[in-house]
């Protein structure tokens, strides 16, 4: 089997019906190959994907630390989430936080101490007009 060492993702496309996409990887000799599948299967490909990562993180023992800290200098463009949620895990103490993404859900497992974290980075991030008390969120009002 060849090898393409990912040097760009290009000519994104999605069928009039919404169910299908299509891009193309290519290296830096210009050489490409065109991927299509449902539009469901991006889920599955985005997990994939996270888990390698996850795995490569381990190996070089450069795991993201258990505890958010400033992300104020982020540089990766967001990834934009029309919902946010939680859920009960399977093991004690475990969180799902759900992130519903162009029309699909990605869990990520958290730990309460993570999440304690992410509220204390929330507040701080935040400018206190939109954490007042007299907020409506949606998922309040049903």
């Amino acid at each position: 089997m060849s090898r393409l060492a990912l040097d760009r993702l290009e000519n994104p496309s999605v069928s009039a019906d919404g169910g299908s996409v299509a891009f193309t990887i290519r290296d830096e000799d210009g050489a490409g190959v065109e991927i299509a599948c449902r539009a469901d299967d991006l889920e599955r490909i985005v997990g994939y994907l996270a888990g390698l990562g996850g795995q490569a993180a381990a190996r070089r023992a450069d795991v993201t630390p258990s505890f958010f800290g400033n992300t104020d200098r982020v540089l990766a463009e967001p990834i934009r989430t029309s919902d946010v949620g939680l859920a009960r895990g399977l093991e004690d103490g475990e969180v799902i936080l759900v992130a519903r993404m162009f029309g699909f859900d990605l869990g990520f497992t958290v730990t309460r101490p993570q999440l304690a974290a992410l509220h204390r980075e929330i507040e701080r991030a935040l400018p206190r007009s939109a954490l007042a008390k007299t907020d409506r969120h949606h998922h309040h009002d049903h």
